[in-house]
């Protein structure tokens, strides 16, 4: 029999492409616009069909027979769709993955301005899980980018096939609600202080570590008052009054603006705004100058600008 007809239905391979992309069922599920039993049984379809487990059900990640097959199918799809839009005589959308926090703080309310501009374009913007966003295969499928955040001192090489820039190397410091601050008596004395307040983490205390050492402190324990995983969760707890946390330009949105936030400024030892990362754009060698591309990378320079002008101004 030809193989071609032993080829799983479209809309399973749809669904877990989606699900590994995205990493939840019910973010899959909003993306595709369907229920979410509906992707989880999809997956569940195609594990049956391929008889093999492609998502772990304890952690519910993928397990590495998924990656292994999203690695392999994910460009196809992509490439069936350009074809597609091709043969409609349309131009394949730009679909940007990016981490959660960077898409909906500070990419999402600027798509608006962008599409006014250039209105025959379409970008797709997705946002993922951090931890996913610089998942090798989706970079390397046809019209896809990602931005995504590395920290400083990251030595993992990029495969020859994509190509990459750094578009922003944002300053990192602490934030608080106002309620916070005024249960903690007012504005720290020194940096030191700030081991005895209630900081918030992301994954682990890697970022609090590093940021202390940029101010010239090396704790042996850094405490935590929560650990979030992700930095959108993290400063939603900070606006909530739980604690302390580190936020970048990129992350806070106007929540300084508004004050839904203040910095975290010690009365008698000033801080070190110092980048512990940046922000980087991923594309596959094949795409990165093409004029959707490359029309998107100059846009999204001139943005970042932007934002690094604003945020650099003195205090009015």
């Amino acid at each position: 029999m030809d193989p071609r007809y032993r080829i799983p239905p479209l809309s399973a391979l749809n669904a877990f492409v989606a699900f590994a992309r995205t990493g939840g069922i019910r973010r899959a599920a909003t993306e595709l616009r369907v229920d979410h039993a509906a992707i989880s049984r999809h997956i569940r379809d195609l594990e049956l069909s391929l008889g093999i487990a492609l998502r772990d059900k304890g952690t519910g990640h993928l397990t590495q027979a998924g990656h292994t097959y999203y690695d392999r199918i994910a460009p196809l799809l992509d490439g069936l769709a350009t074809a597609t839009a091709d043969m409609r005589n349309r131009v394949a959308p730009l679909t940007v993955t990016c981490a959660h926090g960077f898409a909906y703080h500070w990419l999402l309310p600027r798509l608006y301005g962008f599409r006014k501009s250039h209105p025959h374009m379409e970008v797709l913007l997705r946002s993922v899980d951090a931890s996913a966003a610089f998942h090798m295969s989706g970079v390397e499928s046809t019209n896809h980018a990602q931005i995504g955040y590395v920290r400083a001192g990251n030595t993992t090489p990029e495969p020859r096939t994509i190509r990459h820039m750094a578009i922003a190397r944002p300053p990192v410091f602490p934030v608080a609600s106002p309620e916070c601050i005024q249960a903690l008596g007012g504005q720290p004395r020194t940096t030191e202080d700030l081991l005895d307040a209630p900081l918030l983490h992301e994954e682990d205390d890697t970022e609090w570590r590093c940021w202390f050492a940029a101010q010239g402190i090396s704790p042996s324990v850094i405490p935590t008052a929560g650990r979030l995983w992700q930095a959108h969760i993290t400063l939603a707890a900070a606006r909530a009054g739980e604690g302390i946390a580190l936020g970048n330009p990129f992350l806070l949105g106007d929540d300084l603006l508004t004050g839904r936030l203040v910095r975290v400024q010690p009365t008698q030892t000033p801080l070190k705004e110092t980048p512990l990362g940046a922000y980087v754009l991923r594309a596959s060698e094949q795409i990165w100058e093409k004029p959707s591309l490359r029309t998107f990378r100059t846009w999204l320079m001139e943005q970042v600008a932007q934002e690094m002008d604003n945020t650099l101004l003195p205090p009015a």
